[in-house]
């Protein structure tokens, strides 16, 4: 946990002395507003990760009303998450778009870029992995194919969490008082191809779980569909979800079929270079429920 005496200089303290000097000056609400958001952003370092809100606020000079305000907004938007474990505050998964080489995933993402690379050259269309940052999908890493394709995904993006094959993947393989959490959740709905009812989404997870692939059919955006399946290390742990994202007008039963072989495959060979054993593989099925 962060120390009060601690964190006063550094790149931290230079952080909430800017966000004082904009305070302080003549600009406008929305700019002192920014300014303090972005100092308390910058109070967080690979010494500092965590921060309770009586710890920031001397540091960034403003009230605690004004810091738990901030704190909050941040929180909102997915930059900040609030941890009861330590009463405190720590970078959340919209700021992994600059930090998740510095969180670990480093060492993945070099390992996993030739199989990234087969996979595209396999099935003609973007490959991408995903990590799970604070519950919610993340691209960690893609390769994109010379067909055109209309990007909706990028390295550092957090793509979401159910209303996308990652996120779904991710979910499903939960322990079940989790997954049970999740299904009760409220989740927005995206498109009309999104599932956001309880018994629908919990019917999707239990799919996902008997075919370990997921499937998303235009949920998150219009256009686009994508097949993943999970990344595992030698203890059975999801580590990643690998997978193909296609526009709609490709994604006809024949590619579907083609591409979800693909997928598994790959992922399933991903995992035997962590350690996992492969075991006997599941019925595939397709959109429509068949066996393939």
């Amino acid at each position: 946990m962060t120390k009060e005496g601690g964190a006063g200089g550094g790149r931290s303290g230079g952080a909430a002395h800017a966000g004082r000097r904009r305070g302080g000056s003549g600009d406008s609400r929305t700019v002192r507003s920014l300014a303090t958001g972005m100092a308390m952003l910058g109070l967080f370092d690979a010494e500092h990760r965590a921060w309770t809100l009586d710890e920031m606020v001397p540091r960034l000079g403003v009230s605690r009303m004004t810091a738990y305000r901030m704190a909050r907004t941040l929180q909102g938007t997915g930059h900040l998450v609030h941890d009861p474990s330590i009463g405190g505050y720590r970078l959340g998964p919209a700021m992994l778009a600059g930090i998740y080489l510095a969180e670990g995933f480093e060492e993945l993402v070099h390992v996993a870029r030739p199989y990234l690379e087969g996979l595209m050259r396999e099935t003609g269309e973007l490959a991408a992995i995903a990590v799970e940052v604070d519950g919610v999908a993340v691209c960690a890493d893609l390769v994109a194919s010379a067909r055109p394709f209309v990007l909706e995904i990028a390295v550092g993006r957090v793509i979401g969490d159910t209303a996308n094959a990652h996120g779904k993947m991710f979910a499903a393989l939960k322990p079940d008082d989790e997954r049970a959490r999740i299904v009760r959740g409220r989740h927005r709905r995206l498109t009309q191809n999104t599932i956001v009812e309880p018994e629908a989404l919990a019917a999707e997870f239990d799919k996902i779980r008997g075919e370990d692939l997921a499937w998303d059919f235009e949920e998150h955006d219009l256009g686009t569909c994508a097949v993943v399946a999970p990344v595992r290390d030698q203890t059975g742990a999801v580590i990643a979800t690998l997978g193909v994202v296609v526009p709609a007008g490709r994604f006809l039963p024949e590619a579907r079929t083609a591409c979800s072989r693909a997928v598994r495959e790959t992922a399933a060979c991903l995992s035997e270079f962590y350690g996992y054993a492969r075991p006997h593989e599941p019925a595939l099925r397709g959109s429509t429920g068949d066996t393939v």
